[in-house]
């Protein structure tokens, strides 16, 4: 009897030689059909400032503290000089706040202060638990 002999499949092979030339041609691809979103200006322009034109609300003054920053970053608090590095200001924010229950904080500052002061000062305001802070503008003349 004869013997049959199986004969082995043929196997398929993918070829890998061009596989970095393929990579790269769809990376250039992606790169170029990318449509780039334009960056976003953040800042407001001088000539757009918030000005008060109608609905001006005068607010008790008996019961506010004032905030005044000036444009070399010297920090007032109803008349007071005050600094950011020591715990002054959120102890007086502390008592105040205890003294008048509807305190309302009433912020002024310079056109030109810079923001870093501003900012300082509103995280001492969160550290002394007074959250309900005004922005007050000028007058349109």
């Amino acid at each position: 009897m004869a013997k049959i002999q199986k004969t082995k499949r043929p196997t398929a092979s993918i070829p890998t030689t061009s596989t970095g030339d393929i990579s790269f041609l769809l990376l250039l691809f992606f790169m170029v059909s990318t449509v780039f979103v334009q960056e976003r200006v953040f800042w407001v322009p001088r000539e757009r400032l918030p000005f008060a034109t109608e609905n001006i609300e005068r607010i008790a003054r008996n019961e506010t503290a004032t905030i005044y920053i000036t444009l070399k970053g010297q920090i007032l608090i109803d008349d007071f000089p005050y600094s950011v590095e020591d715990e002054s200001i959120v102890e007086t924010m502390r008592t105040k706040a205890r003294e008048i229950p509807t305190l309302q904080v009433c912020f002024r500052a310079d056109k030109d202060c810079r923001y870093q002061s501003i900012r300082d000062v509103m995280i001492r305001l969160q550290d002394a638990d007074t959250r309900n802070v005004v922005f007050e503008v000028q007058r349109k003349l």
